[in-house]
This record gives structure tokens, C-alpha cells and sequence, in this order.
């Protein structure tokens, strides 16, 4: 995620870089920068198409405001998320005419910078999101089909028929994974992605590239609900 936060004034912009950063972090993104400037004119002479991802503006800046700036980035990026940060809402109509994302209010706290990034489009970062692992590394949420336990080891089946191995314990994979609402233990040592189960039989998990795991009687029920409420989630993304 590349990111940059317009805004004249030092202070609203270092609370927004912390708990921008903050919140990136906590819903597992990759977090490649997050540039400062000043003023309108300082972020447009090193403005360049698909140079950022997301765009904090800060409507009342001395010099050129941040409506007039964004409308200089739509001029050649019409795919950039802008969101804009003001005291008041006197610049509703224009920037709903800039497609505006969002709409921040200050003061701000940690709390609106989640909600703004829940309601944003994030779509096409959501396949970016990474994990931290024990061994130090990180891994794409999406490149793991599943994790089995074996011998006091982890691995990691990914997407393309490769495997990371690593040394942890099952109680802390699961701790990592399931934080995230796709993945769910299906039976002792196995936690899977629900998003790319391709069907469900009495005993057996089908995943993509052919992959099988079984699953436990006990659990047969927790885990065709958690699927279901996943494909529900994602109809309605």
C-alpha cells in the first residue's frame, strides 16, 4: 500500500501517519510508504499516475486547497482512492464530483480511521495482505491453501503446489490464521482457507489444485456454517 497524507498542519498529520499506519497494519496489509506533505503544491510537483493507492487530503490548507489539488490528480489518475479530511462538510458537493471515498472529520481518533478503511473499495489491495510468521518471515494471506501440524513442525501449502515449512507450535498457527475470518480449524493439526474450498462431503474438504483434508464429525457442522457465512460475506462485498 502506497499511501500519502496532504495536510498543512504538522500535528493533523502526524495523528493520521501513526493511525493510518496503525490500522493498515492491524488488517494485514503491506504497508510499502506513506509520504507527508505540507501543501498541495509540494505533493503535485512529485505527483505521478500510479504513484500512490490512497490519498488524504486536507480541504482547508493555505495556498492551494485540497479540492483544487485533487482535481489536478484526476486530471490522469481516475483509479486513486481520495479520501478527504476537514473540520466541516462546506466541500460536500465538490468532492463527491471528484469521487471522494470518504468523508474524515477532525478531530479523528483510531476508531473513524478503521471505519473509513472498512467503507473504502479496498478490493484490489485485499490480495496484498500479508501475514507475519514465527520464523520472522511473511507470508500473502492469499498464497495459503491450508496449514497441517506435524512433529512439532508447520507447513504452509500454498497456491502453485509450493510449501514453507517452519517451526511452531498448532495453538500459535491458529492464533495467527484465524485472527483472519477466512481461515478456520477443520480438524486436529489442519486450519484451511475458506477461500478456496470447492466443496464439502461427509468427511473430506475439497480445495483447489486437488488438494483434500479431512475433517473432523465433530466439526462437520462449525465448518460448513463458517463457509457459508464466508460465500455470504463475499456476495455481498
Amino acid at each position: 500500500m502506497r499511501a500519502a497524507i496532504i495536510d498543512d498542519r504538522a500535528d493533523d498529520r502526524e495523528i493520521l501517519f501513526r493511525e493510518l499506519d496503525s490500522v493498515l497494519r492491524e488488517k494485514g496489509y503491506r504497508v510499502d510508504s506513506i509520504d507527508l506533505f505540507e501543501s498541495g503544491e509540494q505533493f503535485l510537483n512529485s505527483f505521478e499516475q500510479g504513484k500512490y493507492d490512497l490519498l488524504f487530503f486536507d480541504i482547508y490548507m493555505d495556498g492551494m486547497n485540497g479540492i483544487q489539488a485533487a482535481a489536478e490528480v484526476r486530471r490522469t489518475d481516475r483509479s486513486v482512492r481520495m479520501v478527504f479530511v476537514t473540520t466541516s462538510n462546506d466541500f460536500a458537493a465538490e468532492s463527491y464530483s471528484l469521487r471522494a471515498d470518504y468523508y474524515l472529520l477532525k478531530p479523528f481518533v483510531h476508531d473513524d480511521i478503521v471505519k473509513a478503511l472498512d467503507i473504502i473499495n479496498l478490493e484490489d489491495y485485499e490480495m496484498q495482505r500479508v501475514v507475519s510468521l514465527p520464523d520472522g518471515s511473511t507470508c500473502l494471506l492469499h498464497d495459503i491453501l491450508y496449514s497441517e501440524y506435524y512433529n512439532h513442525r508447520i507447513i504452509l501449502y500454498l497456491k502453485n503446489n509450493r510449501k514453507k515449512k517452519l517451526r511452531t507450535s498448532q495453538a500459535n498457527m491458529e492464533e495467527i490464521l484465524c485472527a483472519n475470518d477466512s481461515f478456520v480449524t477443520c480438524t486436529k493439526g489442519i486450519i484451511i482457507n475458506l477461500e478456496y474450498v470447492q466443496r464439502i462431503d461427509e468427511s473430506t474438504v475439497y480445495l483447489m489444485e486437488n488438494y483434500q483434508v479431512p475433517v473432523s464429525r465433530r466439526r462437520m457442522a462449525e465448518i460448513r456454517k463458517a463457509h457459508a457465512a464466508y460465500m455470504f460475506r463475499q456476495m455481498r462485498m
